[in-house]
């Protein structure tokens, strides 16, 4: 296993919690993709004032993709790291997402275009290849494993 390297200075620091939703018994994982299709990542975004971090979940799937979710269990949280530029000044960026397994309640994906350009659900044989992050792919097989324990 990778050890996490400590960033020195990270000036700001954002919160977000974000959703595995699988649908189907072969199942299949909604994604969402920017940047011309090169990123492809779970849906998630920042925790408003007040709001636990399930109805962030909800919210945010409900938002970036159209799509009806509920929370089944968490699945851990993941932090990393990068560089935005404020004026000219580089600052370094702590996240943290919390992930929880969703089920599918209903709904297309459609991209809500403000924040992401494309959503869509993806065989899970697939994301796992496609997602364009490595936490992102260890939170999807943790998911699996648990939506299969909840289906025995």
């Amino acid at each position: 296993m990778r050890r996490k390297r400590k960033v020195q200075g990270a000036r700001k620091r954002v919160i977000s919690s974000g959703g595995v939703v699988l649908r189907g018994e072969l199942p299949e994982v909604l994604v969402v993709s920017l940047k011309g299709g090169r990123v492809v990542t779970l849906p998630k975004g920042q925790v408003e004032p007040g709001e636990r971090y399930p109805e962030t979940a909800v919210r945010e799937v409900r938002e970036e993709t159209g799509v009806e979710a509920e929370v089944l269990s968490p699945l851990g949280k993941v932090r990393y790291y990068f560089t935005v530029r404020e004026g000219e000044e580089p600052v370094t960026v702590s996240k943290e997402v919390r992930y929880f397994l969703m089920a599918y309640r209903g709904g297309e994906p459609k991209p809500q275009l403000s924040e992401v350009e494309a959503a869509y659900f993806l065989p899970v044989s697939e994301a796992l290849e496609r997602l364009s992050y490595p936490n992102e792919r260890e939170v999807l097989k943790r998911a699996l494993l648990r939506f299969r324990a909840k289906k025995a």
